[in-house]
């Protein structure tokens, strides 16, 4: 009888986990959202809401309908942010636009709101010339990036994965 009580134990602590893991994978859906970045302004800097919601400044982009992934970065004089946006294309395919800016600070930071950024746990400044911003299909900004750290690489592939997800579920 003890043995037969120790089996259905065993078989009970070995089965319900690889029952629940199947249950999950066959009726459970991730759902994943990515936060908006720069609040619109108007003239007097104050940010512009529709009703009580807040709008976003939208990036005006020639051709829209397409995430894109925007490097502000010389790749001749960076060659570690080079090698991480280079990385990131590959892994990523032809479903994002990537496109490296090269331009003066002023414009960058009128068109694509960047300046200079600060990490929070080491309180240390990235440049913007060090930067990845992520942009939707409507243009709004929807991550900025440290080129140069390995983790934060890692976060905006997930985050691309995501807004990937985001649109394949939207098109369904």
């Amino acid at each position: 009888m003890q043995k037969y009580i120790k089996a259905g134990m065993l078989t009970l602590v070995l089965a319900l986990p690889a029952f629940l893991i199947l249950f999950l994978h066959s009726f459970g859906e991730n759902h994943f959202e990515l936060p908006y970045f720069v609040p619109a302004v108007d003239s007097t800097g104050q940010t512009i809401l529709n009703g009580k919601d807040t709008v976003f400044y939208q990036v005006p982009l020639k051709k829209q309908n397409s995430i894109r992934v925007v490097g502000f970065f010389e790749p001749l004089n960076d060659i570690v942010v080079a090698q991480h946006f280079s990385r990131v294309e590959k892994l990523i395919g032809k479903e994002v636009i990537f496109e490296v800016v090269r331009d003066n600070p002023i414009s960058l930071g009128q068109i694509y709101k960047v300046g200079n950024l600060k990490n929070v746990k080491s309180n240390q400044t990235i440049p913007y010339n060090e930067e990845f911003v992520l942009l939707d299909k409507q243009g709004y900004i929807r991550g900025f990036y440290d080129g140069k750290d390995e983790k934060e690489v890692e976060r905006l592939i997930t985050e691309i994965n995501v807004l990937l997800d985001i649109y394949q579920k939207n098109k369904d």
